[in-house]
């Protein structure tokens, strides 16, 4: 597989969306959250998703000049209006609104909706975090994308509906949990697939509801299911979903799974200026504490440490920092764009 630096990649892309309609900013943007998500190991969020995208506007879903909208607004709160512009776009403008709320208030709660896929949920709230304040974010996917089968159930019927917080973590990076309520994202059984690769038991089932690992009999034709998280207890992850579904999607006016409104993330952020209720030197120090004392566990046979959220991620980030893996049949996809497009790539 070839590898390249994330500059390179951010490169491409937004010489790609360029092509595609999309004016400057908002091309690089898009790309930058995309390579980041590759930095941080999510590859299944990262420059996978060009061509996805690419064929979502040719298809008229995404409009990549749209200017999002503020259709109600109180000191803290707002509910915006995408107008299905890029889902990255939407969603940092949003990001950064409710920070400035927050800062104002205290407390900021932002709905979104008309917006199409908007990556990796932990950019977001990572960066709200960085700026000294705690974020959590749902989000649905409703129209036709359902794909995670209920809790007993054979069919798709709600999305991977993840869910994000961050937190601010003293003398090191924030403390980000960035997980969907199924068992996996869709999107990382889409790496397998492009890598000719298998998908591990207890992820996905045929259209049979028998259990697969050939990610082929996922995407169909007949489709199969994603599987709620939790195994045995698969019902928690359910009851998550179905918690996500309505905070992202009804609360939001974005819809829900099942209500016939096109492809797209309905989303409900909240963030809390942490000095509004605690010292942040105090705040800092019980997480600290909290953060020793969870890694001060015996560890378990096979374990050599014990990781909170986000450590991963950073450590990911430095490991690519030089450059990192993308399979062959993704980056075919991204050549054949730009050639379909006539967007001129940097050279290597």
């Amino acid at each position: 597989m070839p590898i390249f630096k994330s500059d390179y990649l951010e490169a491409c892309a937004t010489a790609i969306f360029s092509a595609a309609g999309a004016p400057p900013v908002k091309a690089r943007r898009v790309a930058e959250l995309l390579v980041e998500s590759n930095l941080v190991g999510h590859d299944s969020h990262g420059i996978i998703r060009v061509s996805q995208y690419v064929a979502t506007i040719e298809r008229g879903e995404i409009d990549p000049h749209a200017e999002v909208a503020i259709e109600s607004e109180t000191e803290a709160s707002a509910v915006l209006d995408g107008h299905w512009g890029f889902g990255q776009v939407v969603m940092s403008q949003a990001a950064s609104m409710a920070v400035e709320k927050a800062a104002r208030c205290g407390v900021a709660a932002l709905t979104v909706r008309n917006a199409n896929h908007i990556g990796r949920l932990g950019s977001y709230v990572e960066d709200i975090a960085r700026r000294g304040m705690v974020g959590l974010l749902f989000a649905n996917m409703h129209g036709s994308a359902a794909c995670v089968v209920p809790w007993g159930g054979r069919e798709g019927r709600l999305g991977t509906n993840p869910l994000a917080a961050g937190l601010p973590r003293p003398n090191a990076d924030p403390i980000v949990l960035d997980m969907t309520t199924s068992v996996v994202a869709e999107g990382k059984i889409r790496v397998q697939r492009n890598r000719g690769a298998s998908v591990p038991e207890g992820w996905i089932i045929d259209a049979d509801g028998e259990s697969t690992t050939d990610p082929a009999a996922f995407y169909g034709p007949p489709r199969g299911g994603l599987l709620p998280f939790g195994g045995a207890a698969g019902h928690k992850g359910y009851g998550l979903s179905v918690l996500v579904e309505i905070l992202g999607g009804a609360l939001s006016g974005a819809g829900c799974a099942g209500s016939g409104s096109r492809n797209g993330n309905g989303v409900l952020l909240l963030v809390v200026d942490i000095e509004r209720f605690v010292p942040m030197e105090a705040y800092m120090s019980e997480v600290g504490q909290l953060v020793e004392f969870v890694k001060s566990s015996p560890l378990s046979p096979g374990f050599t440490e014990i990781l909170v959220p986000g450590e991963i991620e950073s450590r990911e980030r430095t490991a690519r920092s030089e450059g990192f893996e993308v399979d062959e049949q993704t980056w075919a996809e991204i050549v054949a764009c730009a050639d379909r497009l006539g967007a001129e790539l940097p050279p290597l």
